[in-house]
C-alpha cells in the first residue's frame, strides 16, 4: 500500500490521526497538542506537504471533508475512513476540484462536461454554442441542487503551489507569514509571471526552496503548454485535479471514533456526538472528561450528559434536522417534547404536534383534520422514528415509521440521516415497506456503505413484522 501523507483538523482530529496512522498513512503538519498525543502512543508526526487533508466542517460538524492530490491519495483516505467506521454516507465530487477538462459550449455559458453532465462557465464572454472549451473546475458539485463551476484556462496544482494560465502575478495562503513571502517570490525566478499566476499554498511556508522552485517551473511550463494547445472536439478530462468528498458520520460511526480517541485521551461515551452538537454540548463533554481525569467519573458520564440534555428539552419546542445521503436537508417541526427518559442504550423522547390544517398523511393516504395530532417516538439507540397519527380522542389513524440512523440530541433538537426506506401501517391491515427503490438507488449511486444499506433493509423488515403486533393488527 502506498504511504500517503495526511493532515487532520477539527473535532475528530485525534481519532482520525490514530485511524490513518494504523491504515498506513503518514501524519504531517500536526499541531503541538496532537504531536504530544500521538507521541504518547509511539507515533511520530512528520513534516512535509500533505497529500490529503481531512477536516470536520464548521457549519456541518457531523461531516468531514476529504481533499486529496494526487487523486489516488484522496480515494485511499476515504476508503480507509469508510473501512474503519463501517456506517457512513459519502458524497463525492463529480469531476474533482481543479480538474482541467475539455467541454462543449451549450450556449449562454453552459457547458457539456465529461460524463454527460452540465456545468457553468464563469466568464464575461460566453463561447459560441457548439465550440470546444478548455477550462478548470473551481467549484465541484456534491449534491443534486448544485453544479460544477468552471473558469477558462488551465489551473494545475502541486504540493506547494497552484499556477493559472492565463494569469499574472502572485497570491499567498493566509497561513504564510509576510517575511516568508519574499523567499517564495524569489523561487519564481525564470517564470514569466506576466502570463502565469502563481498561488503559494499553505504547505509552501516550510517547503525547501529548491523543491519549490522546481515545482513552480514544472507546473508553469505544463500549464502554458496545455493552455496553448487547442481543446479536443469532445468532452474529456485533460488533467485530474483534487479528489473531493464529504462523508457524513452518523452516531454509530462517531462511536467508533470515540473508541479510537479513548486510546490517547480520557474519552466519555458520545464524545463526538456531543462535540458535534454545539457549544453547550461541547462544554458538557469537557466537564465530564475533566471529571474522568480526576477519577470521579467513568466513560458513562457521556450518557448522563445526553440524558441531562434530553430532560432539559421537556416542555420545549424543537426541530428535527432531517438529512439525506444526497445532501438534501429538511427542517421538520416544530415538535413539543412531552417527556424524556432513559432507554436501553440511549434516551427515549416523546414528541407531539397538533395539525392546524386539513390534508392527507404522506405514505398512508389517510385524511388528517385540524386537531388531529402526531406522536413521535424517538429513541437514540434505535434505527427508526415512529410517528403515530391520532384523532383528538386518541383513535389511531395510522403509523409511519421512518428508517434512519440513531438520532443525536443537542440543545436545539434532534438530527439524523434519513435512509429513504419507510414502513407504514393502518389499523386492521398489514405493514407495508415503501420507498425501497430510493434506498436501492442511493446504494447504487455510492451514497451509502454496504453496512449502512444492509442495516436500513434489516430495520425496515423488522418494522414490517413488529408494527402490526405493537398496534394490535
Amino acid at each position: 500500500m502506498h504511504s500517503y501523507s495526511v493532515r487532520v483538523r477539527g473535532i475528530y482530529a485525534t481519532a482520525l490521526s490514530i485511524l490513518f496512522h494504523r491504515r498506513g498513512f503518514r501524519i504531517v503538519d500536526a499541531s503541538e497538542v496532537m504531536r504530544a498525543r500521538l507521541a504518547a502512543l509511539g507515533v511520530v508526526a512528520g513534516s512535509g506537504a500533505p497529500q490529503v487533508t481531512v477536516k470536520s466542517l464548521e457549519d456541518s460538524p457531523d461531516e468531514v471533508l476529504i481533499l486529496g492530490y494526487p487523486w489516488e491519495a484522496g480515494l485511499a483516505a476515504e476508503e480507509a475512513l469508510l473501512g474503519e467506521v463501517e456506517y457512513a454516507s459519502p458524497r463525492r465530487g463529480r469531476l474533482g476540484l481543479y480538474t482541467v477538462v475539455d467541454a462543449l459550449s451549450l450556449g449562454g455559458c453552459r457547458l457539456l462536461l465529461p460524463g454527460g453532465g452540465e456545468g457553468r462557465l464563469d466568464s464575461t464572454e460566453c463561447p459560441p454554442e457548439g465550440s470546444p472549451v478548455r477550462a478548470t473546475v473551481v467549484r465541484d458539485a456534491l449534491d443534486p441542487e448544485s453544479e460544477p463551476l468552471l473558469r477558462p484556462g488551465v489551473r494545475l496544482i502541486g504540493d506547494y503551489v497552484m499556477v493559472h494560465v492565463p494569469g499574472e502575478g502572485f497570491s499567498f495562503s493566509e497561513h504564510i507569514r509576510p517575511e516568508r513571502r519574499v523567499d517564495l517570490v524569489a523561487a519564481t525566478a525564470g517564470v514569466d509571471v506576466k502570463s502565469v499566476h502563481v498561488h503559494f499554498r499553505s504547505a509552501s511556508r516550510s517547503a525547501p526552496l529548491e523543491a519549490l522552485r522546481a515545482e513552480v517551473q514544472r507546473l508553469a511550463a505544463e500549464a502554458s503548454r496545455l493552455a496553448g494547445e487547442p481543446p479536443s472536439g469532445k468532452p474529456a478530462v485533460v488533467v485530474r485535479g483534487e479528489y473531493l468528498s464529504i462523508v457524513y458520520l452518523p452516531r454509530p460511526a462517531k462511536g467508533r471514533l470515540d473508541a479510537l480517541r479513548g486510546e490517547a485521551q480520557p474519552t466519555v461515551e458520545l464524545h463526538h456526538t456531543l462535540k458535534a452538537g454545539g457549544r453547550v454540548e461541547s462544554s458538557l463533554v469537557d466537564f465530564a472528561e475533566e471529571c474522568m481525569r480526576r477519577g470521579h467519573c467513568t466513560r458513562e458520564a457521556g450518557l448522563d450528559a445526553e440524558l441531562y440534555l434530553a430532560k432539559s428539552l421537556e416542555g420545549r419546542r424543537i426541530h428535527a434536522d432531517h438529512r439525506r445521503p444526497d445532501g438534501a436537508r429538511v427542517r421538520l417541526g416544530p415538535f413539543t417534547v412531552v417527556s424524556a427518559a432513559p432507554s436501553r442504550g440511549g434516551v427515549a423522547l416523546r414528541l407531539e404536534r397538533v395539525f392546524r390544517s386539513p390534508g392527507v398523511l404522506d405514505g398512508l393516504g389517510v385524511e388528517k383534520r385540524p386537531g388531529d395530532r402526531a406522536v413521535t417516538r424517538v429513541d437514540t439507540a434505535s434505527w427508526s422514528l415512529v410517528h403515530e397519527y391520532q384523532t383528538p380522542d386518541g383513535r389511531l389513524l395510522g403509523v409511519y415509521a421512518n428508517v434512519n440512523t440513531p438520532p443525536e440530541l443537542s440543545s436545539r433538537g434532534i438530527r439524523y440521516l434519513d435512509l429513504y426506506v419507510d414502513v407504514v401501517y393502518k389499523p386492521g391491515g398489514e405493514a407495508e415497506i415503501i420507498d425501497a427503490d430510493e434506498l436501492d438507488r442511493a446504494w447504487s449511486d455510492g451514497l451509502l456503505t454496504r453496512s449502512l444499506y444492509r442495516r436500513a433493509l434489516e430495520e425496515a423488515e423488522r418494522l414490517a413484522r413488529t408494527l402490526p403486533e405493537a398496534y394490535g393488527g
